[in-house]
């Protein structure tokens, strides 16, 4: 029982009923607050160290570790607090940690200023969890903290009431931070002034937060009673006294969590490399916390389990397909998934919820079920597995949970029905059972055709494919991550120099390699940067005397391109020197000294992740300063199917006085790509003289520019309206 160690204390106050309207209006706001300053902080501080550890996802999800770690930490923090101190000390000691954070974010914004630049990349994990740590942690422990303190002051000064309302009030101010930030935030403002205005609202909820812990303890009566039967709204207690349900606290909200996790990924990877296509999963996932805490009428079992089972049928025919149906068709099925299942977790959850007493034990385990469920898929599945298996393997799980529930629940139909009905109900529960163990050994043992080698770590999951070309007997590898395509070999050795995909000679990167000559007519040597190794195409374009600088951030496609394609490999043969730089190319290319380019190409931003931090204001500079003086050239391949980079390009290249030329060319032959290159140069007019491409501001008239610096940029903002014509699917 809470509050069984905290001594008795005698109320300052009255208990008149305007007070306690009072300080109801006053939990209601101050748990707004923190809900939305919750979920802006975390877009906010991740963006901001984004550049300093590679731009990937692999950045966020440290960052996600590190913020459900600490959402742990505040609900214990709150449990303790409740728990063990009387109603005076926990209003005190909330007040002064509150104060304190309020304090440091005057000294420091709470967006990680310049300062906390790491001089290295070495332990990205340790130095981005204490980067985290040191700028906002403390501010995250006391908003992370609000909801269960906030519902226990509730449940303490309205004896009888049901403090779960405001866990679906956090929620819809989570889902309307969600949708806000991509939306409204990040358009309008940069990161420093994100920064000072999140620091003001964090002051003002330290106000409100401080002030209702101080006026709660003067309207308590006593602890609330345990088990006590809501007068408003039955949500209040349902659970029975006696030993409580903590391993369903805890694995059903981590199979919740894991579920929405991997449609995130699935949709990302294996559907549509769209940006801000996070946004749906998530707030399917918020709107189930909304429906199974807001009140018992929301949640019924002979609605939403059948829905589930429907979504989880059309999700799973879907899956071994997914590149061949229709895109829109299967992010409706997908989010349906996670909508429909997590309510279900959630409304199962919900049924076993506590009385207020146990209320921070209740919420300590949910938090550290969705941790566990992060955790699960942000470091044990790339560990362990060499695909994408966490979708049904959580969608089994969450299934064999439920029907153990039903199975076991004193209150299911199957329990208190007829002897004929409680027998063939658990038989059939029993089969469903069978079949989706059965369903998860399908999935994760099959073999599709083709795949030469699968890989899997940090930075996402790849595969080699052996493709054959239709009235042929040539044969090619492919390397795809989900449904993009980053490079092909033909495996004759009489084609395998040939270029392929994007990179073909008629490209604007092939024409710039194959018709490089010094200004005597002669041939030179060239030193090519390549950001973005792939297969190691660009190579093929090496001759003897060249040197070409790959720069390549993931380790597992620096040891695929070395393994199962020969670019590199023969181009060393030609007499060419190839190096390959594994980190980061923005940071690798700020500790080295100028590399005196001819050609520096980037090839780095036709995923659903893009990295940034490349194509900023800042970043173009830094990579002029790499270019051989006067004649080398930056190559920026901006085919993507869903943003309109070149508009980036011209807001930067009009900035920066670059001289810019698009370069946009159709599918010329079996293994070819349509792509767009845009090439830029310090010199005016120096693309019209050799009359390549067309002039960039002239392809994008119409389209404004778009300004991208290490302050400010906006993905939301270069969306396309007709989702564009760059084919960048893996075939």
């Amino acid at each position: 029982m809470a509050y069984m160690t905290a001594p008795a204390e005698t109320p300052a106050a009255t208990n008149a009923p305007s007070d306690r309207r009072l300080l109801n209006a006053g939990l209601g706001v101050t748990t707004l607050l923190a809900a939305w300053l919750l979920f802006q902080v975390q877009p906010m501080a991740g963006k901001r160290i984004l550049p300093w550890f590679g731009g990937g996802s692999a950045v966020w999800t440290t960052a996600m570790l590190f913020f459900q770690g600490m959402l742990l930490v505040g609900y214990g923090y709150a449990h303790v607090v409740s728990t063990y101190l009387p109603p005076r000390r926990q209003a005190r000691l909330h007040v002064l940690l509150l104060g304190l954070a309020a304090a440091l974010l005057v000294v420091a914004p709470a967006a990680p200023g310049e300062a906390w630049k790491p001089a290295s990349s070495d332990f990205p994990t340790v130095r981005i969890i204490a980067i985290l740590a040191a700028s906002v942690g403390l501010p995250y422990l006391m908003l992370a903290s609000t909801a269960p303190l906030v519902q226990t002051w509730f449940a303490r000064a309205n004896p009888g009431r049901s403090p779960y309302r405001l866990y679906a009030l956090s929620n819809v101010g989570s889902l309307a931070a969600l949708v806000c930030y991509p939306l409204v935030i990040e358009p309008n403002m940069g990161l420093s002034e994100q920064s000072v205005a999140w620091s003001l609202l964090f002051a003002l909820f330290a106000a409100c937060c401080g002030a209702c812990g101080v006026a709660s303890h003067r309207l308590v009566v006593g602890p609330p009673a345990a088990g006590a039967p809501s007068r408003r709204n039955s949500h209040a207690a349902p659970t029975r006294r006696g030993r409580s349900p903590y391993w369903l606290w805890l694995l059903l909200p981590a199979c919740a969590s894991s579920l929405m996790l991997s449609v995130t990924t699935h949709l990302s990877s294996d559907v549509a490399p769209m940006p801000l296509l996070w946004i749906g999963p998530m707030v399917a996932y918020l709107l189930s916390f909304i429906i199974a805490f807001d009140s018992d009428r929301w949640y019924r079992r002979w609605w939403w389990l059948p829905a589930a089972a429907v979504a989880s049928l059309l999700a799973a025919f879907n899956w071994r397909d997914a590149g061949t149906r229709d895109i829109d068709q299967q992010i409706l099925i997908q989010l349906a998934l996670v909508l429909c299942m997590a309510t279900v977790c959630h409304g199962e959850l919900a049924r076993r919820r506590p009385p207020a007493a146990r209320l921070t034990a209740f919420y300590l385990c949910v938090a550290a079920g969705g941790a566990l469920g992060g955790f699960f898929n942000s470091v044990v599945a790339p560990l362990a597995f060499s695909d994408y298996y966490e979708l049904p393997l959580g969608l089994v799980a969450s299934w064999l949970i439920v029907i153990a529930l039903l199975l076991t629940d004193r209150r299911s139909p199957l329990r208190r029905g007829g002897h004929g009905l409680a027998f063939w109900g658990r038989l059939a529960l029993i089969f469903a059972a069978v079949g989706l163990l059965a369903l998860m050994v399908a999935v994760v043992a099959r073999d599709p055709a083709g795949i030469v080698v699968a890989d899997r770590n940090f930075y996402g999951a790849l595969k080699v494919r052996a493709v054959n070309i239709d009235g042929t007997n040539e044969t090619y590898f492919n390397l795809v991550h989900g449904r993009i395509a980053h490079g092909a070999q033909f495996r004759s050795i009489s084609n395998r120099r040939v270029p392929m995909y994007y990179y073909h000679p008629e490209s604007g990167v092939g024409q710039t390699l194959a018709n490089r000559v010094a200004a005597g007519g002669a041939a030179t040597p060239q030193r090519v940067g390549v950001v973005g190794l792939g297969a190691g195409t660009l190579a093929a374009y090496a001759e003897q005397g060249d040197y070409y600088r790959f720069y390549e951030i993931n380790p597992a496609v620096i040891r695929i391109a070395n393994r199962h394609f020969t670019y590199l490999r023969d181009a060393r043969g030609r007499g060419a020197k190839i190096d390959v730089a594994e980190g980061d190319a923005r940071l690798s290319l700020e500790r080295e000294a100028p590399q005196h380019f001819d050609l520096l190409a980037f090839d780095a931003f036709n995923s659903d992740s893009i990295p940034s931090h490349l194509l900023t204001l800042e970043a173009v500079n830094l990579y002029v300063r790499h270019l051989r003086q006067p004649d080398g050239l930056l190559a920026v391949h901006v085919s993507n199917r869903h943003l309109a980079l070149d508009a980036v390009v011209q807001a930067i290249a009009e900035r920066a006085g670059l001289d810019a030329a698009l370069v946009k060319t159709s599918a010329t032959a079996p293994g070819t790509f349509a792509c767009t290159w845009v090439l830029l140069h310090r010199r005016p007019g120096y693309f019209a003289e050799r009359k390549l491409g067309v002039p960039l501001a002239q392809a994008t008239a119409g389209r404004i520019p778009v300004l991208w610096t290490d302050d400010y940029s906006n993905v939301f903002s270069i969306l396309k309206d007709d989702g564009g014509e760059d084919a960048m699917a893996a075939e």
